[in-house]
Order: C-alpha cells, then sequence, then structure tokens
C-alpha cells in the first residue's frame, strides 16, 4: 500500500513539475502612464490561468509579456480590452514544458498602515513608488477594494516609468504595502 502511494505522488508531483506553461507576448496601443500599465496588467490578471507575478508591461515601448497555465484566446485578450480605451495587437504566443522552479522573492518591506488615513503616509508612499519605479522591485498592496483608486493613483499617475504592483482586496481596514527584490 505504501508503495502505490507513494508511486501516485511521484506521478501527482511529476505533472505539476512539467506543466505546460504559454508565454505571451503583445503590443499595447494607448497606454502613456504607470496607471494605464497597471490597468493593462490588471486586466491580464483577471484571466484563468494568468500568473499574475509573471505579467511585465513595458510602457515605452507599449508591449506586455506574461504566462499562463492555460491558452488564451486572441479573441478574449482583445474583448478584455474593448472597453478601456487600450488595444492588443501582434499577439504571439509560446507552449513549452516548464519545469522551472520560480525564483523567490526578497521581502524588504512589510508596512501597515490604517487604510483611510493613506493621505498621512503620502511622502512615504511616493517614497516607496519612486524605489519601486526605479529598480525592478515589485509592490503587493492589500487594502479595502474601495480604496484601490485612492491608494494607486497618487502611486502611478503621471508616471512615465512602470511601478510593477499588484493590488489584493482585503476585508481589513489596514493597508499593507509589501516591498520584494526581484
Amino acid at each position: 500500500m505504501k508503495k502505490l502511494f507513494l508511486t501516485v505522488s511521484l506521478f501527482v508531483f511529476s505533472l505539476n513539475a512539467w506543466a505546460t506553461t504559454y508565454k505571451y507576448n503583445a503590443d499595447v496601443n494607448g497606454m502613456v502612464c504607470a496607471f494605464c500599465a497597471y490597468s493593462v496588467g490588471k486586466n491580464i490578471s483577471k484571466l484563468a490561468g494568468v500568473d499574475a507575478d509573471s505579467i511585465n508591461v513595458d510602457l515605452k515601448g507599449g508591449h506586455v509579456v506574461f504566462n499562463s497555465q492555460k491558452k488564451v484566446s486572441e479573441k478574449k485578450l482583445t474583448e478584455l480590452f474593448s472597453d478601456s480605451g487600450f488595444s492588443l495587437s501582434n499577439i504571439k504566443f509560446t507552449q513549452s514544458t516548464d519545469n522551472n522552479v520560480k525564483s523567490k522573492q526578497e521581502l524588504v518591506l512589510d508596512l501597515k498602515i490604517d487604510a483611510f488615513k493613506t493621505d498621512q503616509f503620502s511622502t512615504v508612499i511616493e517614497a516607496i513608488g519612486n524605489k519601486v519605479a526605479n529598480t525592478s522591485a515589485s509592490l503587493i498592496i492589500e487594502a479595502p477594494a474601495s480604496q484601490e483608486e485612492t491608494i494607486l493613483k497618487p502611486l502611478l499617475m503621471g508616471r512615465q516609468q512602470v511601478v510593477k504592483v499588484r493590488f489584493i482586496p482585503s476585508e481589513s481596514e489596514t493597508m499593507r504595502i509589501q516591498l520584494f527584490n526581484n
């Protein structure tokens, strides 16, 4: 019985280790600032199978790259942006059996503040945004969904550098900002 369990376990884990990954590349038209790039990434992350951490939006080059465990049709991608003011073109993908383990990101900062008092911390938030915009670092921000624009607009609006940020809606009244070095 132990041998059967071990054999089945190894088989299941080996399937996950050799999972198919679809690597997408596309041109994005209509982006003018970091908030636009954030919106593009947020829309793509809503698709089933997309690895949100793999989304890389090049604002200056007007390009997006991302990985998905499921195949995404060109029609679905273009529909995703039909009402947003952006459009995708030159959509290409490659399929690979990806057995690479993701590299661990180093947590540099873990800050918790009252999500409804962000104006008191605007200088700190702006400094964090500057750090991320000028490096390969990334942010994860957890806060009430109602605060998404209030928190992200000052962080992203008008910037010409992409700030790699993922917003996670939470039920808490606390905003948690995590800064990672990649």
